[in-house]
């Protein structure tokens, strides 16, 4: 075993040869720079190991792979998923000049002065996991690329699994039939466990470490339960800085944090008072006798009550609403499932903090598929009404095109795995790196992928997803409207609201809808028990809904 450094007087185990690294790659170290200020070698590394395999071809693992097979695989190329959308290099096999490799050389040399210093996090995995990822395919490699249970079977979330003795026998049964397991060095890192302190005993990583002939003093152990302690206080951090929108914890974070909600308070929907009217139901709702699990996304403190309608119209009828959120979701109702989002995607590829305007930007489209990607069944946006009891049947459902000539990803339903969310999620890799790009990966990306894969023919008429158009949403806050609108919507399936008409607009959301309204009919129907500190006019709505129509699409206003 080769291993390359810089620092000639490492002490190495017998049977390791020590070569100084700079006969592959010498010149400047390429450091990702944290936003802490923390730096990171890891652009050097995904480009030494490129450099190493064009030029010997053979194997190259990181210092964090632990071999658990009883060999070394004996394929020509060796690449595995770490997730359903991402292909990890820590370990690798390719031939020496491999196209591949080249072109991973030519790729990274282009995309490193893009990671300097206040470059976003994402690209700390630009010519890493993501690039290994976008060649694997271009490259029509798919087919060789190993299973994450291969060498990512234990997650970089499950690290505190590896040091717990309880869990020990779970997870040699997980890798019972892996080639490799990969520690995640740099998780260990950001956490700050130390280094030089043995697993607590009978821990799965105690297990590798006897394995290999080591053993450690007790008293020279760390223990499980303070491994434990460091990943929630690691959270715990994370999520101060999801709420106060900055990369960097400041020191008053948590005085700042109480601030903003006692602000957010002032202005927030409240519960309804005791013995204020509840208002009569528009028309009893009944039970699913078919309940399914339904999906959707959200960030960025409590679900407004605009959502919590729409969500509420699923679970009344029976069904499951799972929510999916990165970080805990305030004031979240007990009729709804919080689910976490990590577990799809890591966060940094969903979420891009945006200095300039204090905010995350989102990335809902690449989660949508990915999440139904990972585990099929309904998607629905979080502004969308269910109108009858029954979802439709089927393994797929999607409908369209819209007035915009797509189709909608209001409501969406795919089995897992499907083509369709595959070609979406390869494709949108070319659009994460730009923010501004991040619409492309949505609707027309998934129009795009349904038509190559020649499902076209499966699309549900536009009226069982979004029988109100984007332009006429208007239409659902008048009063006048409301009567013609219950039977032109009775039978539907489902009402996209399109709220971000409404954010275009600036109609407030925390504002109750004009009173006799459809949305107010809505909210009578399935009472969410919410107090709303005052209500719309409908003469204010269609003013800011006109200027709005009139700003974004000029032609399409003026003919309306």
């Amino acid at each position: 075993m080769l291993l390359y450094a810089t620092n000639k007087d490492l002490a190495v185990p017998e049977g390791v040869e020590l070569i100084d690294a700079r006969e592959i790659l010498s010149g400047q170290v390429h450091q990702f720079t944290f936003a802490d200020g923390v730096r990171s070698p890891a652009l050097h590394s995904d480009l030494f190991r490129y450099q190493a395999l064009q030029q010997f071809g053979g194997w190259y693992a990181d210092l964090d792979i632990v071999l658990v097979g009883k060999k070394m695989p004996g394929s020509k190329v060796y690449i595995a998923r770490e997730s359903d959308d991402l292909v990890n290099g820590a370990v690798m096999k390719f031939p020496a000049a491999s196209p591949f490799i080249d072109a991973a050389i030519d790729e990274a040399w282009k995309l490193i002065p893009e990671a300097g210093p206040g470059a976003p996090l994402s690209k700390r995995i630009s010519i890493g996991p993501r690039l290994v990822t976008r060649l694997a395919h271009d490259y029509a490699l798919d087919h060789v690329v190993r299973p994450r249970s291969s060498a990512y079977e234990i997650l970089s979330a499950e690290i505190p699994l590896m040091f717990d003795p309880g869990q020990r026998a779970e997870l040699d049964e997980r890798v019972a039939n892996s080639d490799f397991v990969h520690l995640w060095n740099e998780v260990w890192r950001w956490v700050r466990i130390p280094k030089n302190f043995g697993p607590p005993e009978g821990s799965f990583l105690d297990g590798l470490f006897r394995r290999f002939g080591m053993t450690f003093a007790e008293d020279a152990r760390l223990s499980a339960e303070s491994v434990a302690v460091w990943f929630r206080e690691r959270n715990l951090l994370e999520e101060l800085r999801w709420r106060l929108r900055t990369e960097i914890t400041p020191p008053n974070a948590l005085d700042l944090l109480v601030e903003r909600h006692r602000a957010a308070r002032q202005v927030a929907v409240s519960p309804r008072p005791p013995g204020r009217p509840t208002g009569v139901r528009a028309r009893p709702v009944r039970a699913a006798v078919a309940p399914q699990t339904l999906r959707t996304f959200w960030h960025g403190g409590p679900i407004g009550p605009y959502q919590l309608l729409c969500l509420r119209s699923f679970v009344d009828r029976g069904h499951r609403v799972e929510v999916f959120a990165f970080e805990p979701i305030p004031e979240l109702p007990d009729w709804l499932v919080r689910e976490n989002a990590a577990d799809i995607v890591p966060s940094e590829r969903v979420l891009r903090y945006l200095p300039e305007q204090r905010r995350f930007a989102i990335h809902a489209d690449l989660f949508r598929h990915a999440v139904l990607h990972r585990l099929g069944g309904w998607w629905i946006d979080p502004d969308v009404v269910l109108l009858r009891t029954e979802l439709p049947t089927g393994d797929l459902f999607f409908g369209g095109p819209t007035e915009f000539d797509v189709i909608s990803t209001a409501a969406l339903k795919f089995p897992a795995g499907h083509p369709v969310l595959t070609d979406a999620l390869v494709h949108s890799t070319s659009f994460e790196d730009s923010v501004a790009d991040w619409e492309r990966a949505g609707a027309s990306l998934l129009t795009q992928s349904i038509v190559s894969n020649r499902l076209l023919g499966a699309c549900r008429p536009v009226e069982w997803v979004s029988p109100i158009a984007w332009f006429d949403v208007l239409r659902l806050f008048n009063p006048s409207q409301a009567d013609s609108l219950s039977t032109e919507l009775d039978g539907k399936h489902f009402l996209d609201l399109h709220m971000d008409a409404w954010l275009r607009a600036g109609v407030p959301n925390f504002l109750a809808p004009p009173r006799g309204s459809f949305v107010d009919r809505l909210f009578e129907r399935h009472d969410l028990q919410l107090f709303f500190p005052a209500q719309m006019e409908f003469d204010d709505v269609r003013r800011w809904m006109t200027h709005m129509y009139e700003c974004t699409y000029p032609q399409r206003a003026s003919n309306a």
